[in-house]
């Protein structure tokens, strides 16, 4: 097992900061089109939208809390996963220069 080198073929984190994009670009066209909406009809948010866009926000920044917790745990487990398949790789070694002896 000479040689033998632990990888993964996804990247976490590359896949979360382009769902965090894609996100990011949606809020800020709700909002734009919010706000181009409200000043041309000239009328007031109404109380009841203001609330439920409260709502909506904390909810958002809970799943976004639970969104960054489970991407840290992705990255424990492969950073795990990675030493044992170097420590595994290093005993083959040393298990093949001690039968060479």
């Amino acid at each position: 097992m000479s040689g033998h080198k632990c990888s993964y073929p996804w990247d976490l984190q590359d896949r979360y900061t382009q769902d965090k994009s894609v996100v990011n670009k949606m809020q800020q066209k709700y909002w734009e089109t919010k706000q181009a909406f409200i000043k041309a009809t000239g009328k007031k948010e109404d109380e009841h939208v203001v609330a439920s866009d409260a709502d909506l926000d904390a909810k958002l920044e809970l799943f976004h809390s639970i969104q960054r917790t489970c991407l840290d745990l992705s990255k424990a487990i492969v950073l795990y996963q990675k030493r044992i398949c170097c420590k595994y790789t290093l005993s083959m070694n040393i298990d093949q220069i001690n039968g060479k002896k």
